[in-house]
C-alpha cells in the first residue's frame, strides 16, 4: 500500500505542478497541494520535488536571490525573472556557443537566466511616474 500512495502522492503533486505556469517555490506547490489534498504532508511535497528534480521528470531552478523554483517543463528553454516582484515565465532557448575555455570541466548543460522588468511591473511604473530601480537583478 505504501507504494501506491508514494506514486498517487508523486502524481498529484506532479500534475500540480504541472498545472502552474508560475514557476513555484516547494512552498506553494504545498499549499496548492494542501488545498485539495489536505492529507499530503509538507515533507513528502518537498521530497517528491526534489527526488523529480534529482530523476528529470522536472526542473528546479536556482534563481539568483530566490528561493528554488520548479518547473513541469523539461524541455530546453530559458527563463526570465522580473527584478521587481520575482515573476518567473518561460521564453524560447537560445543558441550559446560553447566556451573556448571550460577550466578542464566537461560541460554538461547551460543554465541561462535573463532578468528584467514584467508587463505588470512595467505598468506600474508607468502609471505611478516611477523610474524603475537600476541596478542588476536582486
Amino acid at each position: 500500500m505504501a507504494d501506491r500512495r508514494n506514486t498517487l502522492q508523486k502524481e498529484i503533486i506532479h500534475r500540480t505542478l504541472c498545472d502552474m505556469s508560475c514557476h513555484p517555490t516547494a512552498a506553494m506547490v504545498y499549499d496548492a497541494v494542501h488545498r485539495q489534498h489536505p492529507t499530503i504532508s509538507r515533507s513528502t511535497v518537498y521530497r517528491v520535488l526534489g527526488q523529480m528534480a534529482e530523476e528529470g521528470q522536472i526542473l528546479r531552478l536556482g534563481l539568483a536571490g530566490s528561493d528554488d523554483r520548479y518547473d513541469g517543463n523539461i524541455h530546453r528553454h530559458g527563463h526570465v525573472r522580473c527584478r521587481l516582484c520575482g515573476a518567473v515565465a518561460d521564453i524560447p532557448p537560445v543558441a550559446m556557443g560553447e566556451p573556448e575555455d571550460t577550466a578542464g570541466f566537461l560541460l554538461e548543460d547551460c543554465a541561462v537566466e535573463y532578468c528584467g522588468l514584467c508587463p505588470d511591473c512595467q505598468k506600474q511604473c508607468r502609471e505611478t511616474m516611477l523610474t524603475p530601480p537600476e541596478g542588476v537583478c536582486k
